[in-house]
């Protein structure tokens, strides 16, 4: 009778375990804090640089055309410099993350080499936080993983979190995803872009290092200032540049939290 208990016992353990059906996905290193992953398209493995403030997810013309996809058209998007990107358009781009297998309607078409230094090592395309429109997402960058949660997973991972005050950004044709977290300041709300791919500090618009009274020097980097997300703070320099935004996290900020982020209800929470 014990023997059948504990079966009983550890049939139900497993199928709890099953349950939360999280899946683990680890970054790999590329060239400074920039990270990659493994991306599986058909069969065949490629390096993607895994970006969350890429706006959208990006394959090469040539694996467009391996594939027999057709390019077309064009979508317009803006570096956070203000400087105009163009890409083309390819559809219906299926591609294997971890285990999850995830349907692509529509990607953008862009050589991502002719955009970075030559000696940079090849990559693919992007990954960004547009592939993940459908699902909820916990990133650890601390620990280089990004965690594909399941319905029932999801609530354990947002335990002991705190919901903070965000907005999701979808570009000016409805086809990018980004994510602006609230930095308080001085009564106001100042809204930074969540981007892991700033391999570099933490940036500071223009306007937003002067109403600071931080430095406006450009060549100059800020002395550590707090900032504020939630209820956990974190210090750090800064750069002022002419950007578009109030402000860019950088890769070395968001490693201070453990992200939530559910994309279908617009929430994120921290640790």
């Amino acid at each position: 009778m014990k023997t059948k208990k504990a079966f009983f016992n550890l049939l139900f353990l497993g199928i709890s375990i099953w349950g939360f059906g999280q899946d683990t996905i680890r970054l790999k290193p590329y060239i400074e804090n920039m990270k990659t992953v493994e991306v599986i398209i058909e069969g065949e493995k490629y390096n993607f640089l895994f970006d969350t403030g890429g706006g959208g997810t990006l394959i090469s013309p040539e694996i467009a055309k391996h594939f027999n996809k057709k390019i077309y058209g064009s979508a317009t998007g803006f570096r956070m410099s203000g400087e105009i990107i163009k890409v083309q358009k390819s559809d219906h781009i299926s591609m294997t993350i971890g285990s999850q297998k995830i349907d692509h309607p529509t990607v953008g078409v862009l050589d991502i080499m002719t955009i970075l230094p030559k000696e940079f090592p090849k990559i693919d395309g992007v990954i960004s936080l547009k592939s993940f429109t459908d699902h909820i997402l916990t990133l650890n960058l601390a620990k280089n993983t990004i965690i594909i949660e399941s319905h029932s997973s999801s609530k354990k991972a947002i335990h002991r979190k705190h919901l903070v005050s965000s907005r999701f950004a979808n570009g000016l044709e409805a086809t990018e995803l980004n994510i602006f977290l609230n930095i308080p300041k001085a009564n106001q709300s100042y809204w930074f872009l969540l981007d892991s791919g700033n391999s570099g500090p933490l940036l500071l618009s223009t306007e937003t290092a002067a109403t600071w009274k931080l430095s406006k020097d450009k060549d100059q980097m800020n002395s550590e200032t707090p900032f504020i997300i939630g209820k956990k703070s974190f210090t750090s320099k800064s750069f002022t540049r002419d950007i578009i935004y109030d402000g860019v996290l950088n890769f070395e900020a968001m490693c201070s939290y453990i992200f939530t982020i559910d994309f279908k209800n617009n929430r994120v929470w921290i640790e």
